[in-house]
């Protein structure tokens, strides 16, 4: 996969191997508020983890840049996360989001996530750029209705997450360092009753400190049902 890395007014680009895709989930640095999204899953049929905050393996060749992803019917929606990966000792920083099959979520969060692509945004910062004031930082994300409707879905700050070093240091003490990997950081809850599974999705990474937002923007594309 390839990065544009962005810091002090200039861009490199950057190889990421994507090695493994670790998926991180509840991982909210409020007990009350991990413990209010878990809920929210079970009034959706969906059982809540044996582990918090709980590590998914994901298909590393999902991982994409492209603005379009196809999926399997009509039950699918995205959610806005921040992204790490560690490349020649350097942490980077993306947005993308955690594309999910809420059909087959009720029965595998798992396999839920492993089916759907995982889209990125392309451009990245150096997290050294952004250590001093991480918890400033914001995430956001816009949901399109199947008939079109943009809707405001979730919005919030990372400093309602586990900050990136806590983060980094629950996954490499389970899985080891991720090094050439991708991880996603988990998500923030929804603004809206229900999930909105449409034909687009955008997530945002917003730094008001510099003055400066990340972006994965992607359409949805269901995979057709053709006559035997």
């Amino acid at each position: 996969m390839e990065l544009d890395v962005w810091s002090q007014g200039t861009f490199a680009r950057t190889i990421v191997p994507v090695r493994r895709l670790l998926i991180a989930g509840f991982t909210g640095r409020d007990q009350d508020a991990v413990t209010a999204h878990v809920e929210e899953l079970k009034e959706h049929g969906i059982a809540g983890p044996k582990r918090v905050p709980s590590l998914f393996a994901g298909v590393p060749a999902r991982v994409t840049t492209s603005g379009s992803i196809v999926v399997h019917g009509d039950r699918t929606s995205g959610e806005a996360e921040f992204v790490v990966t560690r490349i020649d000792g350097q942490v980077l920083v993306g947005v993308g989001s955690d594309h999910t099959d809420r059909e087959l979520e009720a029965h595998s969060i798992i396999k839920s996530k492993q089916v759907c692509e995982k889209p990125v945004g392309s451009v990245w910062w150096r997290a050294d750029d952004l250590l001093d004031h991480w918890d400033e930082l914001e995430l956001r994300a816009t949901a399109w209705t199947p008939d079109g409707e943009e809707t405001e879905y979730q919005s919030g700050s990372v400093a309602a997450m586990l900050s990136l070093d806590d983060l980094l240091e629950e996954v490499e003490n389970r899985v080891g360092a991720i090094d050439g990997d991708v991880l996603y950081s988990g998500t923030l809850p929804l603004l809206t009753d229900d999930f909105v599974c449409g034909p687009r999705f955008r997530s945002e990474l917003i730094d008001p400190v510099l003055n400066r937002t990340l972006t994965c923007d992607y359409v949805v594309e269901q995979l057709p049902v053709l006559d035997d």
